[in-house]
């Protein structure tokens, strides 16, 4: 369920509605948006903690990381105007994205800072294949 959670959150934030417009998830976009400004800001400082190799740091906000993407696991996207095939895609987005984290998570506790940078950058490439997916065009 972690899992899913954190991937589910990851994949919302990168659909929302500066990713697909309000009208794609409708009354959940402004929870949305404001979820992924919040995770910006941890995956922000997660990475200045680990330039100054303080794990400590990184991992209390890999937890509260963690946690800020549980705000979004309960998204229902039956009613969003995605295919079934983007839902599908979207959710093993999302359980990749929480996988990360967790891992993340984990080795900021039990690794050396050269192997927590390794998953950190993992977590942002996990984020960002989810872009490469959802996110509007410009």
């Amino acid at each position: 369920m972690k899992i899913f959670c954190l991937a589910a959150l990851s994949v919302l934030l990168v659909i929302g509605p500066a990713v697909c417009g309000e009208e794609t998830l409708g009354s959940a976009a402004p929870k949305v948006k404001s979820t992924m400004k919040i995770l910006d800001n941890y995956i922000s400082k997660i990475e200045d903690a680990l330039i100054a190799e303080d794990l400590s740091k990184a991992a209390n906000l890999a937890n509260e990381l963690d946690k800020v993407c549980h705000k979004l696991c309960n998204l229902d996207l039956s009613n969003s105007k995605l295919s079934k095939f983007e839902q599908s895609e979207f959710n093993r987005l999302r359980e990749d994205f929480h996988s990360r984290v967790d891992r993340l998570s984990s080795s900021t506790h039990e690794s050396s800072v050269d192997v927590a940078q390794l998953e950190f950058e993992k977590a942002k490439q996990a984020c960002n294949n989810c872009h490469k997916l959802f996110k509007k065009q410009e």
